[in-house]
């Protein structure tokens, strides 16, 4: 018998999963349906038309546990948006999708949200939103340009804030 859950979960959260589902050729449903499935022990597996569930869980060591919020820092999301940020630090130019945009858009706000960087860093990156906003609203032209990546700027970000904040990490 199946029972109906509802989860509300962030938005980099959904894109990421609906990600990893369709790299699986799978739907959103189920693809968190057996990471539910498997992290509580049951085998599942199709049959034609019904997904059939082992009723007897495996056995897991007692230190087993799953970080479902794992520091956003440490996730493949921000390793992009480091690798755009420096990017755009060489070449301050709009070149990507407005959908590729509003992508980034979500992972910047992430950091915002989500992150273990302090306030003034948090700061840096409203500049990074603040400036994704506006690409996103103006009109397309082809000399539009990122204002925080360019230096002396009043948006500046502040890339050695970053640098400093990300390499005093101890793990």
């Amino acid at each position: 018998m199946e029972t109906k859950i509802s989860i509300r979960v962030d938005e980099f959260t959904k894109n990421q999963l609906e990600t990893f589902a369709q790299n699986e050729s799978k739907t959103l449903s189920t693809y968190v349906r057996e990471l539910l499935s498997e992290h509580v022990g049951l085998d599942i597996y199709e049959d034609e038309d019904e997904i059939l569930e082992s009723p007897v869980p495996s056995e897991y060591p007692k230190e087993y546990c799953i970080d479902i919020k794992p520091e956003f820092e440490k996730s493949y999301g921000f390793t992009f948006l480091l690798t755009w940020l420096f990017a755009k630090g060489m070449n301050n130019t709009y070149t990507c999708s407005k959908d590729n945009l509003r992508d980034l858009k979500v992972l910047v706000e992430s950091v915002i949200d989500f992150s273990s960087f302090s306030n003034e860093l948090k700061m840096e990156f409203v500049k990074v939103l603040n400036d994704i906003n506006r690409v996103l609203v103006e009109t397309n032209s082809p000399s539009n340009q990122f204002y925080f990546s360019i230096a002396n700027h009043q948006g500046s970000f502040n890339y050695y804030l970053l640098m400093h904040e990300v390499w005093s990490v101890k793990y």
